[in-house]
């Protein structure tokens, strides 16, 4: 089992409240690679979130979707991380849409960097009324969760919070929407034909493949099973579908932070046999932050180029063919 971990303390102003917290999630970050967070604002409570409505951005016209693919689904796009994808084997099977902070970093002197700095793409037609206006708010009230968290590691770590909190703020996040229908047989994921997995004794089909996150913190929500993460031990472990919480996992930026105290969770998708859905929110540090150890005291100098989170996002869709 994932640990649960209550995160009503980390909302508190009094910081008598902050050190049993601190070191639960920190215990859980290095004994299981995740936990499952509880406890949540009233906000973030799933009662008061649509979130099964924010799923019909993939009931529209397949001609509308089209107009906001990436560059992964349609090679004369302008959009690498923001807007439609439809999965059809690589690394997962499915569609999914993704979107990032609404209001941009101003482009610096990175190679590279535009392929970073793109728009959200909106569809021409809500889904429903105030759909956008719910996505961008459920995005800020995520990334505020993160890096009440990434400061509650910090302390568990031994360095400065305020530090590590500031690394994420005006963060290039990205909030993901996954559905999974039910997988054909003879799909390649990971370079793999057919990709079948034991789960509980039976061979299943992987609807994604084993990988870690680029990012800080990964936060998931699912409706129907699927979802395992590798435990530091070595073992896969299911994650429960939770009704008021988020399962949250490691990231590889958190693990170079954390010197390599903390590490990426490896994690996979299995076909259950049902279509799946899966709400991702995926914290990851502001572009033109430090990737290198978290510092131990409040103040950072800027970081180089080279050392930026951009520097090391821009490498990973080179590898990936999406740059």
């Amino acid at each position: 089992m994932m640990p649960i971990v209550n995160v009503a303390p980390l909302y508190s102003d009094q910081p008598d409240h902050w050190a049993p917290i601190d070191r639960a999630i920190g215990d859980a970050c290095r004994q299981k690679g995740g936990f499952v967070v509880t406890g949540l604002p009233k906000k973030l409570q799933q009662e008061n979130i649509p979130i099964k409505r924010f799923f019909e951005i993939f009931d529209l016209p397949e001609e509308e979707l089209y107009k906001i693919a990436t560059r992964q689904m349609r090679p004369d796009s302008a959009y690498t991380v923001r807007g439609y994808t439809k999965l059809s084997g690589g690394f997962a099977f499915g569609e999914m849409f993704d979107l990032g902070q609404e209001t941009l970093p101003p482009a610096v002197d990175i190679d590279g960097i535009d392929m970073l700095l793109n728009r959200n793409v909106w569809p021409s037609q809500e889904p429903f009324p105030g759909w956008r206006t719910a996505l961008i708010g459920h995005f800020a009230l995520m990334e505020d969760l993160g890096i009440r968290i990434i400061q509650s590691i910090a302390w568990s770590l031994g360095v400065d919070p305020s530090a590590a909190g500031a690394r994420y703020e005006n963060s290039a996040s990205t909030l993901r929407f996954l559905r999974y229908p039910q997988r054909p047989d003879n799909v390649v994921i990971g370079g793999e034909k057919g990709a079948k997995r034991l789960v509980g004794g039976r061979e299943v089909a992987l609807s994604a493949e084993e990988h870690t996150d680029n990012g800080g913190l990964t936060f998931q929500w699912q409706d129907e099973p699927g979802l395992q993460v590798q435990t530091t031990e070595g073992e896969w472990i299911g994650v429960p579908n939770i009704r008021d919480g988020f399962s949250v996992h490691l990231c590889e930026a958190l693990e170079k932070q954390s010197s390599g105290h903390l590490r990426a969770t490896n994690h996979r998708v299995y076909d259950t046999g049902n279509a799946r859905q899966s709400m991702v929110f995926f914290l990851e540090p502001n572009l033109y932050s430090s990737g290198n150890a978290f510092s131990t005291t409040p103040d950072e100098p800027p970081a180089s180029a080279e050392d930026t989170y951009a520097a090391s996002m821009n490498e990973t869709l080179r590898k990936t063919g999406r740059g």
